[in-house]
């Protein structure tokens, strides 16, 4: 695009009457000028300015400006390159546009040397150089939009997951941790008592929040599986509201400036062949501007073949009321075909309207630029250029459009993956906290007129257990936490002990990793759950060992009939995550018994 930018700055330096050597000094500018451009102007991946940009600029607006001096007649265009680099190069974005407009100013000025009228050194600053600074600033973007929007995914999908993080701590905070509160606070109430009815009152009281929290958190854990979104969607709407500005921006520098500039030019014309020109020419721009947003019809807009159709109309039939070197809208057909057909369709459309003037030539011996092989190719280069231009914003605006929605879908699916998580660690991590909270309660309850400092062990358990689930709610919020599988099997005994079951079998010293480690822990909390939660047997067997490359875990009680099996959210939570490190999960009942079976490979490991 730079390359064919520079095509006419040449074909100009080229024609003019200056000696050979002139010639050759501005053409040697001029590449110099490109270089610059390219150099400066071609962005990293990461969008990082190239080494030393500030001398490079310095130069570019160096050779630029001598351009300007010495081949003022024909310079015009290659002001815009460096108008490019300023939006790129410099910060902030204010200082950079007011940049922009200076150069702009210095064409318009440098035009009132070499141009016979005012409008004509405006079309040369506006139509010329804020054009080319603008497209090639915007084509220069587009790679930026891409790597940026890319780079940024896991960014929103980050964000998003936080803001989830933080609605379910406080959904936790509000409906788990005040219920929690209560119970350290009535189990420190009735530490402090010694009447016995008040504290049978307060024990029962305990009692029945400790049942209510437990019901709380299955139902925080199941409703924030499937719940609503935490809050609004981050959105990088400012991006696609810049893309569209950029893409309106040049496409009225495109179709405005020169048809605008022929009217002032010939004032003689009547005024209802001005109001005719006008008029048509709003219409015809209103109709490109509909055919480049971004619709849902592969992302076309509605209607867009009537309005692609609409818009040849109007091109065209004018050109029966005025001249050809009048009205050539035609030339920016290419644009819009390039933009809205497909396939084969759109070469065998677009390029023979890119070598209209060409055809026009052979076929009625007319041409809007020259009747020469360098006028044909530079008529062609200026045509198939600007409609490059025009369709990169519009798949910029696309693209803009479509990774956004991607990473949308990744938020969500992001954020779906969070809230499952939640729910599996609610209920793994607390739900056996508060199961201990309520057997403890319900222990220190029955035991208060049997034998009171029993009751007041079983009492300071439960508040152990309240402190700790407690504090696990911001683990669950923040994260999972490792748990030790050696420290999880002798809570487990003490749990069950304490639960009246007798606990038999054989545990070995297994060497895990950490997240084989939590995982086991995991497993044999949700069994130990289960059984005080379903069991209504005396006996337990509890066996871990290593064999063949295997950790198998296995927990046995009786008091379970076949229909008691749990089958709710618990085991599927287990599988995923015995699922996670190679293993397998079963569960099944035997003869009156309840075994659940985990099944864990060994990898060369770190001991957890």
């Amino acid at each position: 695009m730079s390359v064919g930018f520079s095509y006419g700055g040449f074909i100009g330096i080229s024609r003019s009457d200056d000696p050979v050597g002139r010639k050759a000094l501005g053409c040697g500018l001029l590449a110099g000028l490109l270089l610059l451009h390219l150099y400066n102007c071609v962005r990293k991946a990461d969008g990082r300015r190239p080494k030393a940009w500030q001398w490079t600029l310095v130069l570019q607006a160096v050779l630029t400006g001598v351009g300007l001096h010495l081949f003022a007649s024909t310079w015009y265009g290659n002001t815009g390159f460096l108008a490019a680099a300023v939006l790129l190069l410099v910060r902030p974005a204010a200082l950079a546009w007011a940049g922009f407009a200076v150069i702009v100013l210095a064409q318009y000025l440098s035009g009132l040397e070499v141009r016979p009228t005012v409008w004509d050194a405006a079309y040369l600053a506006v139509g010329h150089t804020a054009f080319v600074g603008i497209a090639l600033y915007g084509l220069a973007r587009f790679a930026d939009l891409v790597g940026d929007l890319e780079k940024t995914r896991m960014a929103l999908a980050d964000a998003e997951v936080a803001r989830e993080r933080l609605a379910f701590a406080q959904q936790l905070g509000e409906r788990v941790g005040t219920s929690l509160g209560k119970i350290i606070s009535i189990g420190e109430a009735v530490k402090a008592s010694s009447w016995v009815p008040d504290i049978r009152e307060r024990l029962d009281a305990s009692l029945a929040t400790a049942r209510s929290v437990l019901n709380e958190t299955r139902s925080v854990a199941h409703s924030h599986r499937d719940g609503a979104h935490a809050g609004r969607r981050v959105a990088d709407d400012l991006t696609t509201a810049v893309v569209t500005g950029l893409g309106a921006a040049a496409t009225f520098l495109l179709l405005l400036t020169n048809p605008i500039k022929s009217v002032l030019l010939e004032s003689g014309r009547p005024g209802g062949e001005v109001a005719l020109f006008l008029g048509c020419l709003a219409v015809f721009t209103g109709l490109f501007l509909w055919c480049c947003r971004v619709g849902d019809d592969d992302g076309r807009p509605r209607l867009w073949r009537l309005a692609l159709a609409a818009a040849f109309v109007v091109a065209l039939a004018p050109g029966m009321v005025f001249e050809r070197d009048f009205w050539y809208l035609s030339i920016f057909l290419p644009a819009l075909t390039l933009v809205l057909l497909r396939g084969p369709l759109r070469w065998a459309v677009t390029i023979p309207l890119i070598a209209q003037d060409w055809i026009s030539l052979a076929l009625w011996d007319f041409t809007l630029q020259g009747p020469t092989f360098v006028d044909q190719t530079y008529q062609m280069v200026w045509t198939g250029e600007r409609a490059l231009v025009i369709y990169g914003f519009a798949r910029m605006s696309r693209l803009a459009r479509e990774l956004r929605a991607a990473r949308a879908e990744l938020a969500l699916t992001e954020v779906a993956r969070e809230r499952l998580r939640f729910a599996r660690d609610l209920h793994d991590l607390l739900g056996f906290s508060l199961s201990v909270i309520v057997l403890k309660s319900e222990l220190a309850f029955r035991l208060l007129d049997k034998d009171r400092a029993r009751a007041q062990r079983e009492l300071d358990e439960g508040l152990a257990a309240a402190r700790q689930a407690l504090a696990d709610i911001e683990t669950v919020a923040e994260g999972y936490r490792h748990v030790s599988f050696q420290n999880e099997v002798e809570s487990a005994k003490a749990v069950l002990e304490t639960a009246g079951f007798t606990v038999d079998g054989t545990v070995e010293t297994l060497q895990l990793t950490a997240e084989q480690s939590s995982v086991l822990a995991t497993v044999l909390r949700e069994g130990v759950t289960n059984v005080l939660r379903h069991s209504d047997g005396r006996r337990c067997i509890l066996d871990a060992e290593s064999t063949g490359g295997i950790v198998l875990l296995r927990l046995q009680n009786d008091g379970v009939e076949a229909s008691d099996i749990p089958p709710g959210a618990g085991l599927d939570n287990l599988s995923h995550r015995v699922e996670a490190v190679g293993g397998r999960l079963r569960s099944e009942s035997r003869n009156g018994s309840y075994v659940l079976t985990a099944e864990i490979p060994l990898t060369c490991v770190t001991p957890a």
